[in-house]
């Protein structure tokens, strides 16, 4: 009992001094486009002055780039042309990202012994696909007239049911979204007396809009105008981009 008492007591004292090592907190995640770009950031003054090589590993055994004392660097294999190198002597950017460029990223520096300095755990998200907003069925009745229309992405569609008076218009019960097969979220609302479509991921978004005073004008009688008060934005139900971590690369519409 002793000696189990003994190495418990030797692996909680372990444990403890490897969570307060410097250079080994939880690593960042980031979601980046495919085709997009990655900053690997390490701070300098975590770098020893007398370190004899520094590298930033892909998934532990790949390394993608070596920094020696002697001020010189070396980009290895497949990541030759997908490297720039930054103001800060040690931090990188990975350029044009695939799929298979997803996982863990390693900042290690090697002097009197080995450290990690930083963990950049990376996924590569392709962006959604274009949104079409469908105009289903225009119908009045005396002073109103009512919308009806379908949101389409390539692997979903959402319908919504929208009516104007002579004042304003409302979507019928709460605005709609939900999540499509890609994992994408396909939202539809009214803004500004604009219907809306979006298909969005936290990488990218594509919409689709069309105002109701096209659709409804022709509808409504020769007596009737249609002077209609602003309706309020849509409600945040889009994906935010950059929601995990620092995201580069262009967003597309």
């Amino acid at each position: 009992m002793k000696e189990f008492m003994m190495s418990l007591f030797l692996i909680v004292t372990l444990l403890i001094i490897i969570m307060k090592a410097p250079g080994i907190d939880a690593s960042t995640a980031v979601l980046v486009k495919t085709g997009g770009d990655v900053f690997l950031n390490v701070s300098e003054a975590d770098v020893p002055k007398d370190f004899h090589i520094f590298l930033w590993k892909f998934v532990t055994e790949d390394v993608l780039v070596s920094f020696f004392s002697n001020g010189e660097s070396k980009v290895h294999g497949v990541y030759a042309g997908r490297i720039d190198f930054s103001e800060k002597k040690h931090s990188i950017k990975l350029k044009n990202l695939q799929k298979s460029d997803s996982g863990l990223y390693t900042a290690v520096v090697i002097a009197a012994s080995e450290q990690t300095l930083n963990e950049y755990n990376v996924t590569i998200q392709d962006p959604v696909s274009p949104v079409d907003l469908v105009v289903d069925s225009v119908s009045s009745a005396s002073s109103s007239c009512n919308l009806t229309v379908t949101c389409i992405t390539e692997d979903s569609d959402i319908s919504s049911t929208f009516r104007c008076t002579t004042k304003t218009c409302y979507q019928e019960g709460e605005e709609k979204s939900k999540a499509t097969k890609s994992g994408a979220s396909l939202h539809v609302c009214l803004s500004n007396l604009s219907i809306i479509c979006n298909h969005s991921n936290r990488v990218s978004w594509s919409e689709k809009k069309t105002a109701t005073d096209p659709l409804c004008l022709p509808h409504a009688g020769k007596s009737e105008a249609y002077e209609m008060i602003d309706t309020e934005p849509c409600k945040s139900n889009f994906y935010p981009l950059n929601f995990f971590g620092f995201c580069h690369g262009p967003t597309t519409k």
